[in-house]
């Protein structure tokens, strides 16, 4: 499970929204190679307004993850690309689910069934 994330927000200049877009798109790639990225999301959550969120295995691993080459490449754009400096927002996961596992973080009062629902039965 994942505890470490990082939500990162990017305000887009409105005339360079598309070329936002690409870049984010073509960023995956340079994502996938990092092995302590658990999940990365890139997303648009209002006109202007885009978002990474990404998970970590471990500290070391978003400590890494905001010195690799995506990172980078942000920096290298974001004058260009955004009306401000990405905003870069450490946090801590509290609970998950992805897929069919879910956990809450550190809570030893919560128990984990490990049930599995099947849909038409």
């Amino acid at each position: 499970m994942s505890k470490y994330a990082l939500y990162i927000k990017l305000e887009a200049r409105p005339e360079k929204r598309q070329e936002l877009e690409s870049f984010l798109k073509q960023t995956l790639p340079v994502v996938k190679d990092e092995d302590e990225t658990k999940t990365w999301y890139a997303f648009k959550a209002a006109e202007n307004l885009y978002v990474i969120f990404d998970t970590f295995g471990s500290e070391a691993g978003r400590d890494a993850h905001l010195e690799g080459k995506a990172v980078e490449a942000l920096r290298q754009v974001a004058d260009d690309l955004l009306v401000a400096p990405p905003e870069f927002v450490p946090v801590d996961l509290l609970a998950q689910k992805v897929g069919l596992e879910s956990e809450v973080v550190a809570d030893t009062d919560v128990k984990k069934y490990g049930l599995r629902f099947i849909d038409g039965l």
